[in-house]
């Protein structure tokens, strides 16, 4: 759950991902990658991606363009498919995300996010034959 407020009318076109890496009580972190995504309003349209669930969580909603004002997020999830597609130990941490987003090369500003998975169970093979 969360909010935050978009005070420019800034056509906001790029924004810069850092993920740092925590152990599983959030306290000692580590950077873990950065990535940068352009064509926001193309990658926004997108269906089954990782951001996918996430942004359509928000009300309003997430579209292009992004309007000055305020979004909030209920009960905001992930899809933990591309997640672990992406990266398979991603469960085995918790993260801070920060998202800096840009018009051009103009800084907006930027939210922080901390994502810890629960109630997530990983499939084991069995070594047992019938």
């Amino acid at each position: 759950n969360g909010q935050f407020t978009i005070n420019t009318k800034e056509l906001i076109n790029k924004v810069v991902v850092v993920f740092d890496r925590c152990d599983s009580e959030g306290i000692n972190c580590e950077y873990f990658q950065r990535w940068t995504v352009t064509g926001l309003c193309n990658k926004l349209k997108e269906k089954n991606q990782i951001w996918s669930r996430w942004y359509d969580s928000f009300d309003p909603p997430m579209r292009c363009p992004l309007n000055k004002g305020k979004y909030t997020m209920k009960n905001g999830t992930g899809d933990i498919g591309p997640i672990l597609l992406l990266y398979p130990r991603a469960t085995d941490y918790q993260w801070r995300v920060v998202q800096n987003m840009y018009a051009d090369d103009i800084f907006i500003g930027s939210v922080s996010v901390e994502v810890a998975f629960f109630g997530y169970r990983k499939k084991i093979k069995s070594i047992l034959k019938p």
